[in-house]
């Protein structure tokens, strides 16, 4: 922007009509008034934002427009270009004794900034919204701009570029506009807020958590039962082999002296009987398991709260003449 006025007017503010505003306004709008000016005198830079709430706030309380030179100066910096014209302008019509430099400038700045505003008509469906406007110029850091709390409707005057505003209300979704801002342009848009959609009950991914975890029992008595049935075929195939060749080396049971044909018939017997536990322990382990995961679905499915789940566990044994396998059930 050209023609920046150098430096904030620091005439005190006086009533706008008179002596009708108390001692005690006049003096809380000096307060303002003077810290609004050393923000912009800080040593360690000016403080253009916390300035511009200072003067409107000395403004608001006061009424005198000799702070709207100030407001004007802190609202073009914040390019925050339409309420910049308003002050500048009223400034220039309602106070006569502007120094003629100071005027000049003004009058300048003015005319750079009618020129260069981009204008903006906003409507809100919700009362209370503020907008967030941020600019993203080309160069440097965007530029950040709150204004509300806006009721019904809104116009803004904005520096040309690409800007994204975003209407905020609490329990409310943001809902965003972005577009090109053109100087000299008008634009309008319609924010329609809307509460966010329920969130699921955390009492039925609980109860989810809680099915899922006790199907876990079943499916691993299913694993433990098919691991067995594994193992029996392969000791079966064992056994077969050691039964052949038991065969092939005795025909007819007629055995080499050098053959030891008890010791041979004890290793293919204990192979046997190991096959014998392993496939009928496997397959009631696996049956136990299955019956189990029914069980534990349709009781989940009738029953609306959990109920214990009965433990199904095989029991299996062998001795000289033979092997046995029983079923026992505990709760």
């Amino acid at each position: 922007m050209v023609g920046l006025a150098p430096v904030a007017r620091a005439d005190e503010p006086a009533p706008a009509s008179g002596g009708d505003a108390s001692p005690t306004v006049n003096e809380q709008a000096r307060k303002h008034f003077s810290a609004g000016v050393a923000l912009l005198q800080d040593p360690d830079g000016e403080k253009v934002e916390e300035a511009y709430r200072e003067f409107k706030t000395a403004y608001e309380m006061s009424g005198s427009p000799k702070v709207l030179g100030n407001m004007g100066l802190c609202a073009m910096r914040l390019e925050r270009d339409g309420e910049a014209i308003d002050a500048y302008s009223r400034y220039l019509r309602e106070v006569k004794d502007i120094d003629p430099e100071e005027r000049a400038q003004i009058v300048r700045d003015l005319e750079t900034l009618t020129v260069g505003v981009a204008r903006l008509t906003i409507e809100v469906n919700k009362p209370g919204v503020r907008l967030v406007d941020v600019r993203y110029p080309v160069r440097g850091e965007r530029i950040t701009n709150v204004y509300g709390p806006v009721d019904g409707k809104i116009e803004i005057g904005v520096r040309p570029g690409h800007h994204v505003l975003t209407a905020r209300l609490p329990g409310n979704e943001d809902a965003t506009w972005e577009l090109e801002a053109y100087a000299g342009g008008r634009d309008k848009y319609s924010f329609t807020l809307r509460e966010p959609p329920p969130r699921v009950a955390p009492l039925a991914a609980s109860t989810t958590s809680s099915r899922s975890s006790s199907n876990i029992g079943p499916w691993l008595v299913m694993g433990t039962g098919a691991a067995m049935l594994i193992a029996g075929s392969v000791t079966g195939i064992v056994a077969l082999g050691k039964t052949n060749d038991l065969a092939d080396r005795c025909p007819s049971n007629t055995c080499p002296k050098s053959f030891d044909l008890d010791g041979a018939r004890s290793d293919a017997k204990t192979f046997v009987r190991i096959t014998d536990v392993l496939l009928i322990g496997g397959g009631i382990v696996t049956a136990g398991g299955i019956g189990w995961l029914l069980f534990s679905n349709s009781s989940e499915s009738s029953a609306p709260a959990p109920t214990p789940t009965a433990k199904k566990l095989p029991s299996i044994g062998c001795s000289g003449t033979g092997c046995s396998a029983t079923w026992e059930t505990t709760f």
